[in-house]
């Protein structure tokens, strides 16, 4: 089982006791250990929120209204509460299993959990040529436009979720960066994040999604260096305004 199954399966099930998950989780070291327990709280939150405690001295009020002739009333307003408490708390769920189920689908949860199975990428070290890199974009059905960045270590045609994606790490002041990009996903919204041990950034270029990946502490201007240098490769230089000629 690898990190993404994990994932998926406790993102549906946070209680389940499956043999191969807690084996999963008591072995993982990409952080898996640690979804867990997130998703084991979260789970314990919203049972909270669906204990609705009955009201003080119900019995007495609903017994007091058999005696005085006004029980349908008080029954009344008291299903017309209790409606809207449940009303109000699965709203609530729902839109907590709403907003789990969107983050775990989400391009930076997709992107992280990728990585565990490319950890070895981001210990080469030595440069591929520019063939070889090419090779990987051909693969892909697209091409690149402008030079490549230098200190291209890996190239390989992979599947992140639904997308397939030119998996790249480029050494960068011998800081391994990861560049993910998705050729034809045009629906990207630029921004940051920080997910599991690992700092991106995902932006939309003309012709797909590129995310940027390392791990945390690794230093601004190479990941800055690494969007640069793939950006203007897969979309080609910037054109030149009449004041730069």
């Amino acid at each position: 089982m690898n990190c993404l199954e994990f994932r998926r399966h406790i993102g549906a099930e946070p209680r389940s006791r499956a043999p191969e998950l807690l084996a999963h989780r008591d072995s993982c070291k990409d952080g898996c250990a640690a979804f867990w327990q997130r998703a084991q709280r979260f789970d314990d939150d919203l049972e909270a929120a669906l204990a609705i405690p009955l009201p003080e001295g119900l019995v007495d009020r609903i017994l007091l209204a058999q005696a005085t002739g006004e029980r349908r009333r008080q029954v009344g307003r008291r299903r017309v509460w209790m409606a809207m408490a449940a009303s109000v708390v699965l709203a609530f769920a729902g839109v907590g299993m709403m907003w789990r189920q969107n983050d775990l689908n989400s391009l930076p949860a997709l992107a992280v959990a990728h990585m565990p199975g490319e950890i070895g990428s981001l210990s080469l070290t030595q440069p591929m040529t520019d063939a070889q890199v090419e090779a990987g974009f051909v693969g892909r059905a697209t091409r690149l436009k402008g030079p490549m960045p230098a200190g291209v270590t890996y190239v390989h045609d992979c599947t992140v979720g639904p997308y397939p994606v030119v998996h790249l790490v480029t050494r960068m002041n011998d800081e391994p960066v990861v560049a993910l990009y998705m050729p034809g996903k045009m629906d990207t919204k630029p921004g940051s994040f920080e997910r599991d041990g690992w700092e991106g950034r995902q932006m939309p270029l003309r012709s797909g999604t590129l995310v940027v990946l390392a791990q945390q502490g690794a230093s601004r201007s190479a990941m800055d260096a690494v969007e640069r240098g793939w950006r203007a490769a897969i979309e080609g230089p910037a054109p030149q305004t009449i004041g730069q000629i």
